[in-house]
């Protein structure tokens, strides 16, 4: 079993199996799309790195399935650009190339702020569900700082994960979370990476910013926390692939305070 797959079975379920008995027709649908959660999950909260080869079998062998729904997932999260299939079949998590991180940082900086002020809109008519995401969100972000403090790089992307997809949720708007979640399954590998080099003392916590706008109902203020905070880590991004330890040019940063 390669390392890549035993990250995969430790993200949030660890040492379990998937229960659905496959051979049955209600159970195989269940047991596909359990399978790809699983992964989906682990490669949005940056559990794989850039590069880390995936197999069919391993997955199968994690997650206790046949091939067939480890074959699936493999070919669901490849057409949406987190998986590479090469001429040789080899499976690998995604590279990034600078042109492909402009696009990214691009869609990112113009789709999250909007689903979260959307977000604010919704929770202000709802004062009881707004609290509850609240407390959520205090919580998800208490261990976030947590994780920082330990230095426990795996823990902090997923809480990160957690704590925007909670957020983006709210937002009751299935069509903009779905593109938000292919975007995070294509940056996560790279965010693990960068982390992993920088070390976690490097991070500055937006979510306190994001969690008082909420709070305030104040959906352009939670809108600039969620555009600040992809812009820091999406920076961080580009100094590892250029090489070169600079920021984002002038005319991002003035896109970004439109």
């Amino acid at each position: 079993m390669t390392n890549s797959t035993t990250r995969a079975g430790k993200s949030g379920e660890r040492g379990t199996r998937l229960k659905s008995v496959e051979g049955g027709r209600s159970g195989a649908p269940v047991i596909h799309e359990e399978v790809y959660e699983r992964l989906r999950r682990a490669i949005i909260a940056g559990q794989f790195e850039p590069g880390k080869s995936l197999s069919v079998r391993g997955l199968a062998a994690e997650f206790g399935v046949s091939a067939m729904p480890a074959r699936e997932a493999i070919r669901r999260l490849a057409a949406l650009g987190a998986l590479e299939v090469t001429e040789t079949r080899r499976v690998m998590v995604a590279h990034m190339t600078p042109e492909r991180f402009d696009e990214l940082t691009i869609a990112r900086r113009t789709l999250e702020p909007e689903i979260a002020a959307l977000a604010a809109r919704k929770l202000a008519k709802d004062a009881k569900a707004r609290d509850a995401l609240i407390a959520k969100l205090k919580t998800i972000d208490a261990a976030l700082d947590e994780a920082i403090a330990r230095g426990d790089i795996a823990d902090y992307g997923r809480r990160n994960s957690e704590f925007h997809f909670a957020l983006y949720s709210a937002a009751k708007a299935p069509v903009l979370l779905s593109l938000v979640e292919s975007l995070w399954l294509q940056t996560g590998p790279f965010m693990r990476i960068v982390i992993g080099r920088l070390g976690t003392t490097s991070l500055v916590d937006q979510h306190k910013e994001a969690i008082a706008a909420l709070a305030s109902g104040d959906a352009d203020k939670l809108a600039d926390a969620v555009r600040n905070d992809i812009l820091q880590g999406m920076s961080s991004i580009a100094r590892e692939i250029s090489g070169d330890p600079v920021e984002l040019t002038r005319s991002e940063n003035k896109r970004a305070r439109r």
